[in-house]
């Protein structure tokens, strides 16, 4: 960024003092964010761990599920019929809920089962107990499945948050913090500049004043000599300091 980059304020102390608040602020900001940024990079790096060990996990349960199919298949009737009719209401139901972590509010699906009779007298061998194995193992697998698309929900939404909290502390970084030091830096250096200014005319002035002093008491030391006596003080030599820009009339301090 360039030096030359401020923000456009009128140098004075009191916008000094905000200047200053305002980089200590923007610091403590920058700080904050630094660290919601590397909580949320840790959780990320956990749920993408969680992902792998489940993936797996679901894949066999899936695997499970599908091959309770075929056994079932072998020892029962056609009894989804009897299913059909039996199914009035839902009895698997998916909510939404809300949870906040490290300061983002994320949603979350939870599986919700109601209890259910599986025939277990219906086809042949008692077919209905197996399908009743076949359903656990397809709720069981189902249950993973909203976990694991949870999982994944709330990896997406944490890397979004992951970027955007990144982009915000580059722009502090490298954008704000900067400009605010840059613009404290130029008011630091106005009143400075001023500072130098004041005590520059104040020593002209003092300056002058001790001039107008010598060149009134080379006055009063010549005024009533003769003009031997001054041709021999001028000889002796001039005076050390240089004669004031203030001229005095002699006869203004003749006595009357």
């Amino acid at each position: 960024m360039a030096t030359s980059d401020k923000l456009q304020i009128f140098p004075s102390r009191a916008n000094q003092v905000i200047m200053k608040q305002r980089i200590v602020a923007a610091k403590r900001g920058m700080g904050l964010l630094k660290r919601k940024r590397d909580a949320i990079d840790l959780k990320l790096r956990e749920l993408k761990r969680q992902m792998g060990d489940k993936e797996e996990y679901v894949d066999n349960l899936m695997r499970t599920a599908i091959f309770s199919v075929a056994k079932a298949n072998l020892l029962g009737t056609d009894f989804r019929p009897v299913i059909v009719a039996g199914s009035v209401n839902g009895r698997t139901l998916l909510r939404r809920r809300l949870q906040k972590i490290v300061g983002v509010v994320l949603n979350y699906f939870e599986l919700e089962v109601s209890p259910h009779d599986s025939f277990p007298m219906t086809g042949l061998s008692c077919g209905g107990h197996q399908v009743q194995k076949v359903r656990g193992y397809f709720l069981e697998a189902l249950k993973e499945i909203v976990a694991y698309a949870s999982l994944e929900y709330m990896l997406r939404m944490l890397t979004i948050a992951s970027h955007q909290t990144n982009m915000r502390v580059n722009a502090l970084d490298y954008v704000v913090i900067p400009r605010l030091v840059n613009t404290h830096a130029y008011i630091c250096g106005e009143l400075e500049e001023f500072e130098r200014e004041d005590f520059y005319r104040l020593k002209r002035s003092q300056a002058k004043q001790l001039e107008a002093k010598i060149a009134f008491t080379e006055l009063i030391k010549t005024k009533n000599m003769t003009d031997d006596e001054l041709a021999d003080y001028l000889k002796r030599g001039r005076p050390a300091h240089p004669v004031a820009d203030v001229l005095f009339d002699a006869d203004d301090f003749e006595y009357k």
